[in-house]
């Protein structure tokens, strides 16, 4: 299509000034124009690098998207420098080292604006300019799709970028856009970025899908705040924080992410609110390093598609979650590496298919008023300098209700642990541990079993209804006054003989060794079923008595009267 005329209305308020007038080409008609101007374009192709330096109105015709083609060789096509309008055009760029449209300064509107192009940008805001941009659409498949660089601000509202080379939206410099029901996808980077100190970005009612990176990315300082977004089908993480980066999710969904749904760490900080994360493929939550910090709050994590703790905390991060769910996941939390903290707080925990909580390498984790249901291990404290807190909380329908080994010492209070298949609590390899009033009811093995002279204590603790007993201490009874074994005050049992005698050592919890990768030197999480104990001796009323002799010392007669007979079974 040829290039066509523009119609310029001046809408002055002196008579001499209220006229219109046509000219050959964009550039003579903005020459010509007055702020408060309309310039409306006819449809056609304009080989034309558009500068906009007064607030006028730059249109094309109504009814006819598309039909204004501002399509220069090279350079950028379109440059804003004052609170303009602009409206109705199709924009194509060709220079990769330049952006199709430029908004430099003012506060202008851009509406129903396409911008089709292989240029560095596709929209590139900068400097003092605070745009209001209206459904436009970018397509750039060779560079970013909205740059919004160097202090600029400004609202996206309703916009799509449809395709991007690099990120969908890009923020740097300390720039600091709003996007409002936007939708960002098919790009080859972020589809949302935002780096550098004092960037800032705000995003409500967006929707961030098939990109090759991360659905959001924020770096280097800069702080974000999504609302009411959604960020599905990625390539890599779905949300990465990185080096002192600060991020609000509030009412969110993040979901079908073949890598982690959220990855933090470099002291970044990150709070979640009523968020829900399902269908990753490996951590729901990958939360590392000292100063990284994770707050959740009423947010649903479950529906794991791989085979990885749903919330990894390791290298000295801490982990808040409060009221949340965690559902359908092969290990619910791992906390991992002296430092590293996790506080659970009236949060439910079920449908494990291995451990629900596990504390190695000398973490520690706290757990309140929370409920840990249908998991092979409700809570495994590992190892040496490993422990913490379970308080007022309650683990139905495990195998194992919690496991303490290898030196590991955490203090379990105010527990119930009901219909556990195997034993309530169990206890080896040096384990600790400090149990104060809790309850196992209904076993499938013991309440308590500990092994191994671990030097545990039980405190007005009692067991009810378990199949094997009550109490099973192997290899060392209990007696607070050895110095070894469990240590044993004020606990009831339902049975007669609450307190078995020492047993022959068993191992109740078989590791397993795992892949190399993320777990690392972690034991493997499957928890194999308590092998039974020798068999108990049947009652002597079941089991005839062997014949009793007496071996008597004829040679010493006078010596054996003196002392009787000594009688003992013989040999069977």
């Amino acid at each position: 299509m040829a290039q066509g005329t523009v119609q310029v209305t001046h809408t002055g308020t002196s008579r001499w000034r209220r006229r219109t007038g046509e000219y050959a080409s964009l550039a003579a008609a903005l020459e010509a124009a007055a702020d408060g101007d309309v310039l409306t374009v006819a449809p056609g192709t304009y080989r034309e690098n558009l500068v906009v330096q007064r607030a006028v109105t730059l249109r094309g015709p109504e009814g006819s998207p598309g039909s204004v083609r501002i399509a220069p060789v090279d350079g950028v096509p379109l440059t804003v420098r004052a609170s303009a309008v602009v409206q109705d055009l199709h924009v194509e760029g060709q220079d990769a080292a330049a952006p199709a449209v430029l908004v430099e300064e003012g506060t202008p509107e851009l509406s129903n604006v396409r911008v089709v192009t292989r240029s560095a940008a596709g929209i590139e805001v900068r400097g003092s300019a605070r745009p209001t941009v209206r459904r436009c659409a970018v397509d750039n498949p060779a560079g970013i799709g909205i740059a919004v660089l160097d202090g600029a601000g400004g609202v996206f509202e309703e916009c799509e970028v449809v395709a991007a080379g690099q990120a969908g939206v890009a923020v740097r410099g300390g720039a600091h856009p709003r996007l409002e029901r936007c939708r960002v996808h098919h790009t080859s980077g972020s589809g949302l970025s935002a780096t550098g100190e004092n960037s800032a970005l705000e995003a409500v009612g967006c929707e961030i899908y098939e990109v090759r990176g991360s659905g959001v990315q924020i770096t280097g300082r800069a702080t974000a705040h999504l609302t009411d977004c959604d960020v599905h089908r990625t390539t890599a993480d779905g949300v990465t924080l990185d080096t002192d980066a600060v991020l609000t999710l509030a009412d969110c969904r993040i979901h079908d992410i073949p890598e982690n749904a959220v990855d933090l760490r470099s002291r970044s900080v990150l709070t979640l609110t009523r968020t829900t994360v399902r269908q990753f493929g490996r951590n729901g939550l990958s939360v590392w390093d000292p100063g990284t910090r994770v707050d959740a709050n009423q947010c649903e994590i479950f529906d794991s598609t791989g085979d990885y703790p749903a919330v990894w905390v390791s290298d000295g991060a801490t982990a808040v979650l409060d009221s949340c769910r965690v559902h359908d996941v092969p290990d619910a939390l791992f906390v991992l590496d002296r430092g590293s903290r996790a506080d659970v707080v009236d949060s439910d925990l079920s449908q494990v298919r291995n451990t629900a909580v596990s504390v190695s390498d000398g973490a520690t984790a706290q757990l309140d008023d929370c409920r840990i249901r249908d998991a092979a291990t409700g809570a495994w404290f590992r190892d040496h300098g490993s422990g913490g807190t379970l308080s007022n909380c309650t683990l139905d329908g495990t195998q194992t209700g919690v496991i303490v080994t290898k030196g590991a010492d955490p203090t379990v209070e105010r527990c119930t642990i009901d219909s556990p298949a195997e034993a309530g609590v169990y206890v080896s390899a040096g384990g600790r541990g400090s149990f104060q009033n809790c309850r196992v009811t209904g076993s499938g093995g013991y309440g308590f079993h500990v092994i191994d002279g671990s030097r545990t204590s039980l405190r007005k603790c009692r067991t009810e209804r378990c199949a094997r007993g009550g109490y099973e201490f192997a290899d060392s009874g209990a007696d607070a006054s050895s110095g070894a074994g469990p240590l044993f005050e004020e606990c009831t049992s339902d049975e007669s003989a609450g307190l078995r005698a020492p047993a022959a050592r068993e191992t109740a919890v078989q590791t397993v060794s795992h892949s190399p990768g993320l777990l690392g030197a972690v034991p493997g999480q499957r928890t194999e079923p308590e092998p039974r104990s020798r068999p108990r001796s049947r009652s002597p009323s079941r089991r005839p008595a062997p014949p009793r002799t007496c071996s008597v010392n004829w040679t010493r007669w006078s010596a054996w009267r003196a002392s009787n007979a000594r009688c003992a079974p013989s040999p069977t």
